[in-house]
């Protein structure tokens, strides 16, 4: 498929959901596993929970749901947690993205700093969309939460959810940020109108932010991610109500952003990752889509800004969670049922 003959390879399993994976630069990964911790996989071995992270508010759609090694962890050692947090923002139990990062150290979390966390007033009790992929460019950290079951909420710029955010990679809110002077509005947007953001990955060559957009029944949608823009949800969408009833009437609006890709019915899109290896090389560059419902991998050739060409290239390995450039060259996949990790190894 896609070109090449390949068969998976089984790295990992005995997971407990397994939602995103980063790979540690000498060799192995560190594995977000959605009631929490995080697990260490090194010389073969799966290594029991950190102990020390923070606790999750593992609840329906949240819980530990993104690992991430900052750019220079070689020097600093920093590992960044996104998950869900609790408080008790609507009057009872609820729960919000939040962001930390520290060192593991001896299979312990130590040196913990908050580098993210919305006001407790603004949590949900609902138990969806809480988006959260973490990006880093040009020493900023860039970081989706979904609407959290709030629609109108990502049309809103004084709340968090169904946003894109844009901090520095310690916490810091750019002065530049482009709703920062725009009175009452969340200083950390970037974009807005996203209604759960499953997917985040920077184009390798030209620095571009790339977005998959997990739509309700139908309308997931693959977004190139610009600074201020607003992508419409739930204003326009080519998705409509899990019922089957109309959202809207429109699926474009002037001042509001066209997806590059959309499916319709759903895939119910999640993790993407830009393929950088050299393993299969007619591969490189192509932004690579895990779907969850459809059991699938796309595989997406991008051009000036455009999906050019769609195709499918792995169906029925389970769930597909997530999807990572491995840095031996492979193309990894996280999957749910069975939960595992597995990568691509190609068939002569």
């Amino acid at each position: 498929s896609g070109g090449y003959r390949f068969r998976l390879e089984t790295m990992v399993d005995g997971l407990d959901i397994p939602w995103s994976m980063a790979f540690l630069p000498r060799g192995g990964y560190v594995i977000a596993e959605r009631p929490g911790p995080v697990r260490v996989f090194r010389d073969g071995v799966l290594r029991p929970p950190v102990e020390g992270t923070p606790d999750v508010w593992a609840n329906g759609q949240g819980g530990m749901m993104e690992v991430a090694l900052h750019p220079d962890y070689r020097q600093n050692g920093w590992v960044y947690l996104a998950y869900s947090s609790s408080g008790k923002g609507d009057g009872k139990k609820s729960g919000m993205t939040k962001i930390v990062r520290g060192r593991i150290i001896d299979n312990m979390w130590h040196d913990e700093e908050l580098i993210f966390e919305a006001p407790e007033e603004t949590f949900r009790s609902t138990r969806l969309h809480f988006g959260t992929r973490i990006v880093f460019k040009d020493g900023y950290l860039f970081f989706a939460i979904g609407d959290r079951g709030k629609q109108q909420a990502a049309q809103d710029l004084t709340l968090p959810n169904g946003k894109i955010h844009r901090i520095y990679d310690d916490g810091r809110v750019p002065k530049d940020n482009p709703f920062v002077d725009v009175r009452g509005a969340f200083p950390t947007l970037w974009t807005y109108g996203n209604r759960n953001p499953q997917g985040l990955d920077l184009h390798p060559v030209t620095g571009e932010i790339w977005e998959s957009e997990h739509g309700p029944r139908g309308g997931d949608e693959i977004n190139l991610i610009e600074e201020g823009k607003n992508y419409g949800w739930p204003v326009i969408t080519y998705g409509m109500n899990y019922s089957g009833t109309p959202i809207t009437d429109k699926t474009a609006m002037e001042g509001m952003e066209q997806p590059k890709l959309y499916w319709t019915p759903s895939i119910a899109v999640c993790g993407i990752d830009f393929y950088e290896g050299d393993v299969f090389p007619d591969w490189k560059h192509d932004l690579f889509a895990g779907g969850l419902a459809s059991r699938e991998v796309h595989r997406l050739e991008i051009e000036n800004g455009k999906v050019v060409d769609s195709s499918i290239i792995l169906k029925d390995a389970g769930r597909v969670r997530d999807v990572a450039s491995g840095l031996d060259g492979h193309l990894y996949l996280v999957l749910n049922g069975p939960d595992r990790i597995v990568r691509l190894v190609p068939v002569e």
